[in-house]
């Protein structure tokens, strides 16, 4: 084969990573009955921006303790809070916080955990955006070698905690270094494991990670078109593949999972065997699609919330009654 041919075939299996581009290849839906019990919301009602306030590419989300909705923008400012009623409460954070913002959680004391793609950086953050903590070295790439004296993640992606405090991030946003990194709750390094590759325990974009409540981890393999299962010690336990890409993962406490597919452009049901049970969405710019469905959380409700980075907006699913 020659070497145009080569890479015209590498280039139509493999989406762009530099940028996380839209897949060199038709879009993808999963094989699965339409979710019945999920109605898009219109974008524009969903959440109440200020009128004074334009619309972001929005990365992350995640539901406070009290139950409001924050976003994570790629705009100042950086986070953007909301009542379960979808009213504007707040914009907050320092303006120059997050060079390019891409992963959020809130811990179970009320502390915001984000990432940095471009800054190379995981920070602790409390409820006003304060800085607790930052992992990694701000504005540089590369190898995290502790014994070398390298702290350096290289495009954090994701972040979630176990149930001892100790935390797991999920790097490698353009396909390089792709891996699971794992701390002790002070931020002192501990593990990693993974590599980039099609293998088991390999990556190519480790893009979102969840924990159960068994401590069990579960990690978005994105352009692997699967999630893969560890032990806190990054022992794969299993391997779920999908008919698409997995962009993020929710556990909810109803006992199933619920993912997006990021360009693909879906919302789906999974119970714990893998199983796709059901999903809504497509790619579009209409209500109920996706640009690209980069992240996820839900609501007390079970209302589900899904930041859409190209399509700037947050596309609200609500939970609906079915009738008999």
């Amino acid at each position: 084969m020659k070497i145009t041919s080569l890479i015209c075939l590498l280039l139509v299996l493999i989406p762009s990573l530099a940028n996380a581009q839209r897949p060199i290849r038709p879009l993808l839906p999963l094989r699965a009955y339409t979710l019945q019990d999920y109605a898009p919301v219109d974008f524009r009602e969903a959440l109440a921006l200020p009128a004074t306030m334009e619309a972001a590419s929005y990365a992350g989300v995640a539901t406070t303790l009290e139950g409001n909705l924050i976003v994570l923008s790629r705009s100042a400012p950086p986070f953007l809070e909301f009542d379960p009623q979808g009213q504007f409460v707040r914009g907050f954070g320092a303006d120059d916080l997050l060079r390019r913002a891409h992963g959020m959680a809130i811990d179970a004391s009320g502390n915001m955990w984000v990432t940095d793609v471009a800054d190379h950086v995981v920070m602790k953050l409390d409820k006003d955006a304060n800085v607790l903590m930052t992992i990694g070295t701000k504005g540089e790439a590369g190898e995290w070698n502790q014994a070398a004296g390298a702290q350096l993640f290289n495009e954090p992606n994701d972040v979630a905690l176990d149930s001892q405090g100790n935390i797991y991030v999920a790097q490698g946003h353009g396909g390089n270094m792709p891996k699971v990194l794992k701390f002790s709750p002070a931020g002192e390094f501990i593990m990693q494991w993974g590599s980039r590759g099609y293998g088991a325990g390999q990556f190519v974009a480790a893009h979102a990670i969840e924990i159960d409540a068994d401590d069990v981890l579960y990690v978005a393999d994105r352009e692997n078109m699967r999630i893969q299962r560890f032990d806190t010690s990054g022992n794969l336990l299993r391997e779920w593949k999908f008919d698409a890409m997995v962009c993020a993962i929710f556990l909810h406490d109803d006992g199933f999972m619920y993912i997006t597919t990021g360009f693909d452009g879906e919302f789906a049901r999974v119970d714990m065997d893998g199983n796709v049970l059901g999903a809504i969405g497509s790619p579009g710019t209409g209500n109920g699609q996706f640009g690209e469905a980069h992240a996820l959380t839900m609501d007390a409700a079970g209302n589900a919330y899904i930041p859409d980075v190209i399509n700037r907006r947050v596309q609200k699913f609500a939970k609906v009654q079915v009738g008999n």
